[in-house]
């Protein structure tokens, strides 16, 4: 009697068992990466201090893909879309400006960085139309928000 691989009924079963271990085992390996987007996480209003003005309340506030940002001036505020660059450290922002006071700031692209951590937005951006993100949150001459979600 030479030692055969089973037949019927148990060679099924362990074609089954073999298929789902394998699916499990590539499931859990592929799940094992997936996070929330930032996109996600920033969406509703956050609520902070601005260094442009030290003494107000700021708002920041994610829509799908778009956002708008108002002071705690009244005529210092912005309407437009972004994109996230979660790969880069730090994570970047860019934005497209569509609505503003001032005519000659739309169509201006915004580069900022940003930092989600334990429930604290920190933005940190140039003025628009600067072709460069800031090299870090404390660079000089970037405006920066620290926001939360109220």
């Amino acid at each position: 009697m030479t030692n055969q691989p089973p037949r019927g009924p148990t060679r099924v079963m362990k074609n089954l068992l073999f298929t789902i271990l394998g699916s499990a085992i590539i499931l859990t390996a592929g799940c094992s990466t997936f996070h929330k987007t930032d996109t996600a996480s920033l969406q509703g209003t956050w609520k902070g201090t601005d260094t442009a003005h030290p003494n107000g309340t700021c708002s920041l506030t994610f829509s799908k893909n778009t956002l708008e940002f108002q002071a705690s001036e009244r005529d210092d505020w912005a309407k437009g879309i972004f994109s996230l660059h979660e790969e880069t450290t730090p994570k970047q922002l860019v934005g497209t400006i569509l609505q503003a006071p001032d005519p000659k700031a739309v169509g201006l692209t915004i580069r900022a960085i940003y930092m989600l951590e334990g429930g604290t937005l920190t933005v940190a951006g140039n003025v628009p139309g600067n072709p460069d993100a800031p090299a870090s949150f404390d660079a000089p001459g970037v405006r920066t928000l620290v926001l939360k979600k109220p």
